[in-house]
């Protein structure tokens, strides 16, 4: 049994991180958890039952002995409580983006390293089942040829934020077109523009990769909602996913749909299950028990992050 602590009690750990551990509990024992909010902490603590709570994040690494933390907060403060949780030789998840720029996130990766411990990023959309399916489904039929990811909302009028909206929210789909792609970029060609914004609000880029594969992501907040899908194609097979709700693929011109809770016979009504969140959770506890390197370590994603930088013209 993994005794975890929580570092952060805001409406993304509420929301996604503290109920997908708890229906771990075989595993994990929810043993701690830290927030300067004093209602946001007395929420989670009656709610999720902690015996330990703390304002003092240091406090908590020094009294309380834990196996794994998860520190989920804003780029804009991350930096100095993961590198705390590292050097006290915790393994640690943590959101994307992992810090507030590549530095950081190189910080981490050398904390880590030396610490031995993991240190596992939240690029849930790996772990949707329809990203798992299309990824079986093509390797069954050849390498890949072209992988393209999309990720739109409306968000008219913007003004300068702490970092950029590639860094802190893009950043998914960069990871997921590199993940799905299966190599490293070695050519990028990217357009970073600005409609109804005073900041960079689109983002598009084509990427050539060690084998072979082309890859095309789109990132547009001047469009009219949320939109989140991907491709993944192969020889004689093509993977359209509306993530995480649908699979349509195409095999040797047959057509055939799944919805993503199909993939491995969930309940329609339990979007965690299909989605990725509590499926990335599970990766990451069965990785720390059996001493295996996270999928979405910073050990790989470090190469996304370089990606990401490539495309916002931070690197050649």
């Amino acid at each position: 049994m993994l005794k975890a602590g929580f570092i952060g009690a805001g409406g993304r750990s509420q929301g996604a991180h503290y109920p997908n551990v708890n229906r771990l509990e075989d595993d994990v024992q929810m043993s701690a958890a830290c927030e300067l909010d004093e209602g946001r902490l007395a929420q989670v603590a009656q709610k999720y039952e902690f015996p330990h709570t703390f304002s003092d994040h240091k406090k908590m690494l020094d009294t309380v002995d834990l196996d794994i933390v998860y520190c989920v907060m804003n780029e804009k403060w991350i930096l100095q409580p993961a590198l705390d949780c590292l050097n006290a030789g915790k393994h640690l998840f943590i959101e994307k983006p992992p810090g507030a720029n590549s530095d950081e996130t190189q910080q981490l990766l050398d904390a880590a390293i030396a610490n031995d411990v993991y240190c596992m990023v939240g690029f849930q959309r790996r772990y949707a089942a329809v990203t798992r399916e299309a990824m079986r489904r093509v390797s069954e039929k050849g390498p890949v040829s072209l992988a393209v990811t999309t990720f739109n909302k409306q968000i008219l009028g913007g003004k300068s934020e702490f970092t950029t909206t590639l860094w802190n929210d893009v950043c998914h789909v960069v990871d997921l077109l590199r993940y799905m792609a299966g190599g490293e970029p070695t050519e990028v060609t990217a357009h970073r523009d600005k409609f109804s914004s005073e900041v960079r609000n689109f983002y598009t880029a084509y990427v050539r990769f060690n084998n072979n594969v082309t890859g095309v992501v789109f990132g547009n907040r001047a469009s009219g909602g949320r939109v989140l899908r991907s491709e993944l194609h192969g020889v004689g097979i093509g993977c359209y996913m509306k993530i995480p709700e649908e699979i349509e693929i195409y095999e040797d011109n047959n057509r055939n749909v799944m919805g993503g809770w199909e993939v491995d016979g969930e309940d329609q009504r339990d979007t965690a299950s299909y989605e990725g969140v509590l499926t990335m959770h599970r990766h990451f506890i069965d990785c720390v028990k059996n001493k295996k390197v996270p999928i979405s370590d910073l050990r790989d994603a470090i190469h996304s992050i370089h990606l990401v930088d490539k495309i916002e013209g931070e690197l050649p």
